[in-house]
């Protein structure tokens, strides 16, 4: 897909300083196989770690699905995957390595709270479709969020 695929409806392109948003806004290039399984892979966590949230909120308490030093080595491998996935050790690597390590890893925990509190709870995702739901919100939220995380690099950059 050409840069030319990019340009708005009304045949412009795309550039006008008062349309607020010019070279602002990240084309399809700046997307990476890595980025979109993080967001697919985020949008599940974050559904799960909603009924994960409900479950603790209620008469579950963190730590009964898994043992709680096992959630501190999947936070752990998070963080070293992070870093061997960039190559090289810089701050911003090990900045990057801290916050996914932190996100995800928040989410993983609720999200096998959540499971554990699905499996005894069917139901709950079961009625009116709520879990359909729960998953459609968390796919756009985990959409916005990475193009987000696009259009700051790409204003860093420019």
């Amino acid at each position: 897909m050409g840069t030319d695929d990019r340009r708005p409806a009304d045949g412009s392109s795309g550039d006008d300083p008062d349309s607020g948003l010019g070279d602002a806004v990240p084309g399809t290039e700046a997307t990476t196989g890595y980025g979109i399984t993080l967001t697919l892979i985020g949008a599940v966590l974050l559904a799960l770690a909603y009924y994960g949230l409900e479950a603790i909120q209620g008469a579950r308490q963190l730590g009964q699905a898994v043992p709680t030093p096992f959630y501190g080595l999947a936070v752990a491998a998070l963080f070293v995957l992070e870093l061997l996935q960039r190559g090289r050790l810089s701050v911003l690597t090990i900045a990057r390595g801290l916050v996914l390590a932190t996100v995800y890893g928040g989410l993983f925990v609720l999200a096998v709270e959540g499971g554990a509190y699905l499996s005894e709870n069917p139901a709950v995702a079961l009625e009116g479709y709520a879990g359909v739901t729960v998953f459609a919100v968390a796919l756009v939220v985990a959409a916005v969020v990475y193009v987000g995380y696009l259009t700051v690099l790409e204003t860093d950059r420019g």
